[in-house]
């Protein structure tokens, strides 16, 4: 891991693009030359940060993820920057568009094939032990080969064993938090994405599933408000 000055984190950030901010500064910026920085500030003096940079576990949850063959951002560099308490990733990123983004803009037929295809992709995530507990459709991009890949993934556990039946259901849950990603999966296409699940996770974890999904749909959102 590298270390920074302020300095010198100054000079890495002249012309970069904001991407992602938040109340306490950037999160995430493309650099000049393609690259991206993601940043990880410690906002609490007591912290798992302490002890377990979120920018190493980044950094090898995508090698691990590669290893399995799933789709993630290529580590180009680890930074430290002591005087601001921030660590940070330096990663060339996937080419795609976030799932969110891309299927609002799909009609009905082609929306039910890529659903049916993510279901897919999640089962498999499921079977060998990719536990992504911020897995919503803003963190899972299309790809110009059309297959999946993943980003914003710190906090991902990965087991190389099947996920045991709570953490599919907790992770299905998180899933449905947002309600666009609710609309899709759990109500619109559900069949879809069983279907999908299907053929990678197997027929039983696959109506377990469905009865997560069941359980947790929320009121059809109107047409003006999508």
């Amino acid at each position: 891991m590298k270390t920074l000055s302020e300095i010198e984190l100054d000079a890495l950030l002249q012309d970069a693009k904001t991407i992602e901010e938040d109340g306490f500064g950037l999160k995430v910026v493309r650099l000049q030359g393609g690259n991206f920085l993601k940043l990880y500030r410690r906002k609490r003096l007591l912290s798992s940060a302490l002890w377990s940079l979120p920018a190493c576990r980044f950094a090898k949850n995508a090698a691990r993820l590669q290893q399995l063959g799933i789709a993630a951002p290529v580590i180009e560099e680890l930074l430290l920057i002591p005087a601001q308490q921030l660590n940070a990733v330096r990663y060339t990123p996937l080419p795609g568009e976030d799932l969110r983004t891309r299927w609002r803009k799909l009609d009905t037929l082609r929306l039910a094939i890529e659903i049916e295809h993510f279901g897919r992709f999640l089962g498999e995530l499921h079977a060998v032990g990719v536990y992504f507990r911020s897995l919503h459709l803003g963190n899972v991009l299309y790809l110009p080969n059309s297959q999946f890949g993943l980003i914003d993934f710190s906090d991902m556990q990965i087991s190389g064993r099947p996920l045991p039946r709570w953490k599919r259901k907790r992770n299905v849950r998180h899933l449905l938090r947002y309600d666009e990603d609710a609309q899709w999966l759990a109500n619109a296409h559900l069949e879809a994405l069983i279907r999908g699940y299907t053929t990678s996770a197997g027929e039983q974890a696959a109506q377990r599933l469905m009865s997560v999904l069941q359980a947790n749909r929320k009121p059809l959102l109107k047409a003006n408000n999508k």
